[in-house]
């Protein structure tokens, strides 16, 4: 069985080509009747993730020692 795909937007291109942007009936995003991936797993090196969770923990320290001198709380 194929799967109706309602057409949503046409685009003509350079050189004659058309691109056609459709929707079928589950929500799935079509580019010439072939799926596009909407979602994908992102995979980050070790480093990077640890780069990441220090430069949070310092942003949350920032932020509590800002909100701490706004109140008053200050040496």
């Amino acid at each position: 069985m194929k799967k109706r795909i309602e057409t949503v937007f046409t685009h003509k291109m350079e050189g004659g080509a058309e691109g056609r942007l459709g929707i079928d009936d589950n929500g799935k995003l079509y580019w010439n009747e072939q799926a596009v991936i909407t979602e994908q797993k992102v995979t980050l090196q070790r480093w990077v993730n640890i780069a990441l969770i220090i430069a949070s923990i310092s942003t949350l320290a920032i932020a509590i020692f800002t909100g701490l001198q706004f109140f008053g709380y200050e040496k």
